[in-house]
């Protein structure tokens, strides 16, 4: 089943300045997977004559269900944003099409070069059948408009201001501020609560992100995320926090005598002595569906290849 958080984004949106010239807060729709999908958002503006749309999803079936509900505005989709190069925000693209026609997409030249990549590691990761319980749609649709930093982009009558971040959660991440509504859309950068994916190892990009977005918007700005609910900046110091002690746990398991096998990296037994020592702290964040202890162990990876290249 689909959870609509409904009563968590009609509390954001009544909370929000209703002051803004063209847009009020009932403008503003949140569709997100259920928890087996990763609780994938997306979000949709409804400009005067058309949608704007925050990232795709991605299963074909929420992107069918994400698509119902903007046919229930009786406006068309004027253009996508894409927040990242993963798949679980673009993978919807190709229904969309189906179901929409043409429409711009928009992404950095970062997120563009990552798209078929990533489609084809995620096709070979998770082959039928798989965790999701029907098939990853095949079809790579790619973005037709290459954005910016600092450039803004206009879909529907709608300004989003872009800010290009560079790689951290992902190779590549944009947030997209929509002044009127004050809200940063900030796709993975920002997801308090639940683990943060660091398995990529772009440790100093994550936390450089968490950083900008507190120090470019203001405490009272709503960040929307690219996973569950909407928060406010200032929850920004929960990532950092998380970050700072899977880099300190980490470290410590790496320093100590004997826990480094031949290629560098922490042994088997070394591994889990740390990981346990991080679910005493984490145990009770949001894992996907897929438990704490082995996001904490994905993520010990990412963090010790990197601590390695800097000669810890």
């Amino acid at each position: 089943m689909i959870r609509l958080a409904a009563t968590a984004l009609l509390a954001m949106s009544a909370s929000l300045s209703a002051s803004a010239a063209d847009l009020h807060p009932s403008a503003l729709h949140r569709y997100v997977s259920n928890h087996i999908a990763w609780n994938t958002n997306s979000y949709w503006i409804e400009g005067e004559d058309g949608v704007a749309l925050i990232d795709a999803q991605l299963l074909p079936s929420d992107a069918r269900r994400l698509a119902a509900q903007i046919k229930a505005s009786g406006k068309s989709l004027s253009g996508v944003i894409v927040t990242h190069p993963h798949s679980d925000h673009f993978g919807g693209l190709p229904v969309l099409k189906d179901l929409f026609g043409d429409f711009p997409i928009y992404a950095t030249q970062g997120t563009a070069d990552g798209f078929a990549p990533t489609l084809k590691q995620m096709l070979e990761s998770y082959k039928m059948p798989n965790a999701f319980g029907e098939a990853l749609d095949e079809r790579l649709v790619m973005p037709t408009t290459i954005v910016k930093d600092g450039e803004t982009v206009t879909i529907a009558g709608i300004d989003f201001e872009i800010h290009d971040l560079g790689a951290g959660e992902a190779a590549d991440n944009i947030s997209a501020y929509q002044k009127d509504l004050n809200i940063v859309f900030a796709g993975d950068t920002f997801y308090p609560y639940t683990h943060y994916y660091l398995g990529e190892g772009h440790i100093d990009g994550a936390l450089s992100h968490l950083e900008f977005l507190k120090s470019t918007f203001s405490g009272d700005t709503h960040v929307l995320p690219g996973h569950n609910d909407a928060s406010r900046i200032a929850n920004a110091d929960l990532q950092i926090a998380y970050i700072n002690k899977l880099v300190a746990v980490i470290k410590d398991a790496r320093a100590a005598d004997g826990a480094l096998d031949a290629n560098g990296r922490l042994t088997p037994e070394a591994r889990t002595a740390a990981v346990n020592k991080l679910m005493q702290d984490f145990a009770h964040y949001d894992d996907f569906a897929y438990g704490s202890k082995t996001i904490l162990t994905w993520n010990s990876y990412g963090v010790g290849a990197w601590l390695k290249a800097k000669g810890h």
